[in-house]
């Protein structure tokens, strides 16, 4: 065998060997990475749920609406007792009937059933309000709270404030509101635009939209939201108002996987910008970056945001009566 012969064989012999025991670390490196992107995918494709939108899923599995129905159309049977043998046919009342607006009251009966100092009286009535105090954990029962609240609000259409006009503003006005004016009027082009019909009470998410990256449309409060807007650039949120759509769909790197599930998703956002003023839309910027610096929000905020939009003059004056 010659010299040159022999460096040949000895080469591909080391090459071979090498090859065994490189291939299989490349394929399974190869495999981590392919499973790390399946789980980064897939964990992007959670919806975001705020305290609001799971308190809406929490209330289906718990059972609530078997005894109160969702609406006051939907009658739910009870009977009260007066007297050993006197019992007359009451209807259960809808959780919000009765204009209860406290959280604390709200999460006090849904954990014992039933606040102590109505316990007697419940006694009277031949179905009773069960305690989910072993059923449902504290946050659970929180999130329940934040979602009847946010849930009685729509039902009332903010105690009526889509139906009162804006005042009169400039550009320059809209810096100089406080974060209480400014959730107020902001709340009110929200309603009257219908920005929460699908974007959920207050922004808080959780509406259903099929064939979507996330299954549902995104909230105002966390980071989907911020993702979509380049991290809440005053400029791409206008540009989601006034086309439906921002400028990282119509184009850059992802713009062809997220234009196929914005174009094949079942409900897409219209263009505002021939529905909206300036004022209006500057004033609807600053609403969406304000929800969404304030984060999710839990039952006792939205009992107080709630508060600001009550016409407590209009109430007291009823009152007065």
């Amino acid at each position: 065998m010659s010299l040159l012969h022999f460096f040949v064989s000895f080469s591909l012999s080391r090459h071979a060997k090498s090859s065994g025991r490189i291939l299989p670390v490349l394929f399974g490196l190869l495999a981590v990475f392919g499973l790390s992107c399946g789980v980064f995918y897939n964990f992007e494709r959670q919806p975001e749920l705020s305290p609001v939108a799971r308190g809406a899923q929490l209330a289906v599995a718990s059972g609530c609406f078997a005894c109160h129905g969702r609406s006051e159309g939907e009658e739910r049977f009870n009977r009260r007792q007066f007297s050993p043998n006197d019992w007359k046919t009451k209807t259960i009342p809808t959780m919000w009937e009765d204009g209860v607006d406290r959280a604390e009251v709200i999460i006090d009966w849904i954990t014992h059933g039933v606040p102590a100092r109505d316990a007697e009286k419940h006694k009277q009535f031949l179905i009773q309000m069960p305690a989910y105090e072993k059923h449902l954990s504290p946050e659970e029962i929180d999130d329940i709270a934040a979602w009847v609240l946010a849930e009685g609000l729509r039902l009332t259409q903010g105690h009526g404030n889509a139906e009162k006009e804006a005042p009169s503003l400039a550009a320059a006005d809209i810096s100089k509101l406080t974060p209480d004016q400014l959730f107020v009027l902001g709340d009110r082009v929200s309603r009257q635009h219908g920005c929460y019909q699908c974007h959920g009470e207050f922004g808080q998410g959780g509406v259903a939209n099929p064939a979507s990256f996330k299954s549902t449309i995104p909230g105002f409060y966390g980071r989907e939201f911020r993702q979509l807007t380049a991290n809440g650039d005053r400029a791409e949120i206008l540009h989601w108002i006034e086309h439906g759509r921002g400028h990282a769909i119509e184009s850059g790197l992802m713009g062809k996987l997220a234009k196929k599930f914005t174009d094949g998703q079942a409900i897409g956002m219209p263009g505002y910008r021939e529905h909206l003023s300036e004022i209006e839309k500057t004033l609807l910027t600053d609403y969406l970056l304000w929800l969404n610096r304030s984060g999710p929000l839990p039952a006792r905020e939205v009992e107080r945001i709630g508060h600001l939009l009550e016409d407590k003059a209009g109430k007291k004056a009823k009152a007065d009566e």
